[in-house]
């Protein structure tokens, strides 16, 4: 069974939450990536929201200037999360049940640890559609070669297949 972590990104852009929307957009086209994680940094830089594509355009439609907003104001938040080591599914559900594309992914955190752990990639829709297609290809391979077996099969008659032809031949 595939993990979050087979298939997250390691490599997150984060900005602090004082950062203009408009230098989050350059990130992105820069990055080529749907998201930044925010950060806060009287918090030591902890991840405290999200900001996506989707979140920046919905603003400009209503009129805000990409410029005079912060991340901070635009950021989804709480954010939702995954620890690295859950079924990839979960994640997928999470994402279903939430409505939304990207997950931050966690290291597992020590027990004695009450916050979660530490954030360590992200996990989004794109991500699970790579998976889809992984599964879909072993899916297909399984298929085709019980298809092939099955062909086998019926070309070459089993020792009861064989028996009754005997049977059948002997009598009739």
């Amino acid at each position: 069974m595939s993990s979050v972590q087979d298939y997250m990104n390691a490599r997150m852009v984060t900005r602090d939450s004082k950062a203009s929307v408009l230098e989050l957009a350059k990130v992105m086209v820069d990055w080529n990536v749907s998201s930044v994680a925010i950060t806060d940094e009287e918090q030591n830089k902890k991840v405290i929201g999200i900001l996506t594509e989707r979140d920046i355009v919905k603003s400009i439609a209503k009129g805000g200037s990409p410029d005079g907003i912060t991340a901070g104001s635009l950021m989804s938040y709480p954010i939702l999360s995954i620890r690295k080591d859950q079924p990839i599914e979960e994640a997928a559900l999470i994402m279903i049940r939430n409505k939304v594309r990207h997950l931050l992914v966690e290291d597992s955190p020590p027990p004695s640890a009450h916050n979660g752990g530490v954030i360590i990639g992200i996990i989004t829709t794109t991500d699970l559609a790579k998976y889809l297609k992984k599964r879909m290809k072993e899916t297909t391979i399984t298929t085709a070669a019980a298809r092939e077996d099955e062909k086998e099969q019926q070309q070459q008659p089993s020792s009861e297949q064989l028996l009754l032809s005997e049977v059948w031949e002997l009598y009739f």
